[in-house]
């Protein structure tokens, strides 16, 4: 009970869901694109470390390659992974509040929000910034590939899951569980039983 009186209400759980590799395979659209700055920009299964672009191209063509796909995301090329939009529902139906978060710019919000609803992918909210670890404070669950972003979502003290990939299988065991596919992240995350968070 408050001070007022009144009975506290209970949260929906709340997960946080990233876009790029983990709803649709990005890394083999991004490759592409690198490939045009420089043909001998190594495959993806090569990608070990964040600072990829290193002997091939620019930090600043690196990053503009990331945006032009942003800005290029309701493309029909760019198709979600099957078991996306069954993922997302089946944690709506257990009562997750959705925040679809990625590191991208405002200006691909529209582009977003159509490839998110022309593959019926449903989602509450729409958060688009350069950090999403804002959103953690009160976070039961975050989907991400990236390390970092998952050992924030650890000690904000949120389950960290995931895809993997060869950029995160080095930390694999670091406090968070990686699955080749979206049907093994769902069924990690509806086997751990966690609280909800209070108002």
């Amino acid at each position: 009970m408050s001070a007022e009186g009144e009975q506290e209400t209970v949260k929906d759980k709340v997960a946080v869901i990233d876009i790029d590799n983990t709803l649709w395979q990005f890394c083999d659209a991004f490759y592409e694109e690198l490939r045009k700055i420089n043909n001998s920009f190594p495959t993806p299964d090569k990608w070990t470390a964040f600072d990829i672009w290193e002997g091939y191209c620019s930090e600043a063509d690196f990053f503009s390659a990331i945006h032009r796909i942003h800005l290029q995301q309701d493309s029909a090329a760019y198709q979600p992974y099957p078991e996306a939009g069954d993922f997302l529902s089946t944690l709506k139906e257990k009562g997750y509040y959705l925040i679809i978060a990625s590191h991208r710019s405002p200006d691909a919000r529209d582009q977003t929000e159509r490839w998110l609803a022309r593959h019926g992918l449903v989602y509450d909210e729409l958060h688009l910034s350069s950090d999403k670890t804002t959103l953690f404070t009160c976070t039961d669950v975050v989907v991400d590939d990236s390390p970092y972003t998952l050992e924030k979502a650890l000690e904000s003290g949120a389950l960290g899951t995931g895809l993997l990939f060869p950029w995160n299988r080095p930390w694999a065991d670091n406090g968070f569980r990686l699955f080749q596919d979206l049907n093994g992240v769902l069924q990690y995350i509806l086997s751990v039983s966690r609280p909800p968070f209070y108002r």
